[in-house]
C-alpha cells in the first residue's frame, strides 16, 4: 500500500513522517544535501580542451558562489523559525529562487559545452537541484502545517 494519492493533478501524501529528531539545522536532510552539492560544484573543473574555457571558468565561479548560498539560507531559516516565521519562510523562498538561478546557470553551461562527460555531470546537477527545490518547498509547507496545528491546540 502506498501513502501517495493524487488529488486532481497534484500528488499528496496521506501521512507526513519526520525522519528523526531535529535538534539543529545540521539535522535537516536538505541542509546536508545542498552542502554536499555545493562541495561537488567546488570540485567541478572543465577539461583543458573545452572551447571558451576562460569564459566558462567565470560562469563556474558564479555557480560556485550561488551554490554556497542555499545551505546558508536553509540554516538561517531554521534559526529564524523560532523568532520570526515570516522571515524563515522568506529565506526558504529565497533558497528556492537561488536554486532556480543555479539551474539556469547550469542550463547555460549545458548549452555552451559540447564535451559529453561534462554535459552529463551538469545534467546530474540539474536533476539533483530540481529535487532540492521541491524538498525546500516541502519543508516550508511542513513548517506551515506544523504552525497551523500548533495554533489549533
Amino acid at each position: 500500500m502506498t501513502n501517495r494519492v493524487y488529488k486532481g493533478n497534484k500528488l499528496e501524501y496521506k501521512k507526513f513522517r519526520v525522519r528523526g529528531n531535529i535538534k539543529s539545522f545540521r539535522d535537516l536532510e536538505i541542509y546536508k544535501q545542498t552542502t554536499q552539492l555545493s562541495s561537488q560544484i567546488y570540485d567541478l573543473t572543465f577539461p583543458l580542451n573545452i572551447k571558451g574555457k576562460k569564459l566558462m571558468e567565470g560562469e563556474l565561479e558564479l555557480l560556485r558562489n550561488l551554490s554556497k548560498q542555499v545551505p546558508r539560507l536553509i540554516a538561517e531559516a531554521y534559526g529564524d523559525r523560532f523568532t520570526s516565521k515570516q522571515l524563515a519562510y522568506q529565506k526558504l523562498e529565497q533558497a528556492m529562487r537561488t536554486i532556480s538561478q543555479i539551474i539556469t546557470k547550469l542550463d547555460f553551461l549545458l548549452t555552451s559545452i559540447v564535451h559529453q562527460e561534462t554535459k552529463q555531470i551538469l545534467i546530474n546537477f540539474v536533476r539533483k537541484y530540481e529535487l532540492q527545490r521541491r524538498k525546500t518547498l516541502n519543508l516550508k509547507r511542513a513548517w506551515e502545517r506544523w504552525e497551523e496545528k500548533k495554533e489549533k491546540v
